[in-house]
């Protein structure tokens, strides 16, 4: 068996997550002490009571977001997990990938994503969809017969599933135009920033001079980073691809190939929720897939790896 290790990314956060492991393990106290530390707010305090236009806020949800999934990895080695030869993160996530793999320390982990939402939020307001059923080359193609440019493919999430980010003119045209197309459903997404879209650019060049002055080591497990679908070792083209990932798709389907093609036949989800295990039953069902977000989850993921 060889192990593939995902992190979630925003959308997967909810009120209350991560209380039952918090009352079992000291480490996710730890670690949501440290960031409140960091930040000057108790970061728990929002991630238990909310409310939920807070935890749903950019600025607080990514660094709820990384404390939380790296909570449940050092939960995991703990408690004897099997060690991943390969990590991912989708979207917000590859930084929680990054930080678990040692490639970037705690402190400028948090402060990294601190400075992420704020650009994020700094930048001119839009709208994201999700589209259900249909399929990126005629999505591709609806774009450039209509010359779209205030819109773009954010999140290539799922055969089937792909999430549109720009203005909101641009998300509205095109989700329309791709219900005409036989669409079976468009999802308006609850944000108002239009991450990975054109709209992050000008942010891009603010968020690129704050990472200049952060150290990033070589990872000690390979991550696979969104913007290329390879791993890097080196941290000027680590820190170019975190940079680009804030106006560039997230090529998630080609995420999950290329580490099946890597010799990866298990993955497993780290984190609240559980999006990304649906998300790869619909990549490829043939592949094991599980999640860890409470305590009944991660006893029945070591029970299952430990037989495999």
């Amino acid at each position: 068996m060889s192990l593939g290790i995902l992190f979630p990314g925003q959308g997967s956060q909810s009120i209350g997550m991560l209380k039952d492991l918090k009352s079992s393990y000291s480490i996710v106290s730890e670690v949501f002490e440290e960031a409140s530390d960091i930040l000057s707010y108790d970061l728990w305090k929002i991630t238990k009571n909310g409310p939920e236009s807070k935890i749903n806020d950019t600025e607080f949800t990514q660094p709820i977001m990384l404390c939380s999934a790296l909570a449940v990895w050092k939960i995991w080695n703990d408690e004897g997990g099997e060690s991943p030869i390969y990590m991912a993160g989708h979207s917000f996530g590859e930084y929680t990938a990054l930080c678990a793999s040692g490639a970037i320390k705690f402190k400028d982990a948090v402060n990294l994503v601190k400075k992420r939402a704020l650009c994020m939020k700094a930048a001119p307001k839009g709208k994201m969809a999700a589209l259900i059923g249909i399929d990126l080359h005629k999505l591709k193609s609806i774009c450039e017969e209509n010359t779209l440019s205030e819109v773009s493919i954010a999140n290539l999430n799922a055969p089937g599933q792909i999430v549109i980010s720009g203005t909101e003119d641009g998300v509205s045209q095109l989700s329309d135009l791709a219900l005409s197309n036989n669409a079976k459903k468009v999802i308006p997404l609850p944000v108002s920033v239009a991450a990975h879209s054109s709209l992050m650019k000008e942010q891009s060049i603010i968020f690129e001079e704050f990472i200049a002055d952060i150290n990033i080591n070589k990872p000690s497990i390979p991550v696979v980073n969104n913007v290329d679908v390879v791993t890097e070792e080196n941290q000027k083209k680590i820190k170019d691809a975190l940079v680009r990932q804030l106006f560039s798709s997230v090529r998630w389907v080609e995420t999950i190939e290329y580490i099946e093609q890597q010799g990866v036949d298990t993955m497993l989800e780290l984190g609240p929720g559980k999006v990304l295990t649906s998300f790869n039953k619909r990549i490829d069902n043939s592949i094991k897939s599980l999640s860890v977000s409470d305590s009944s989850s991660l006893e029945v993921a070591l029970e299952t790896l430990s037989s495999l």
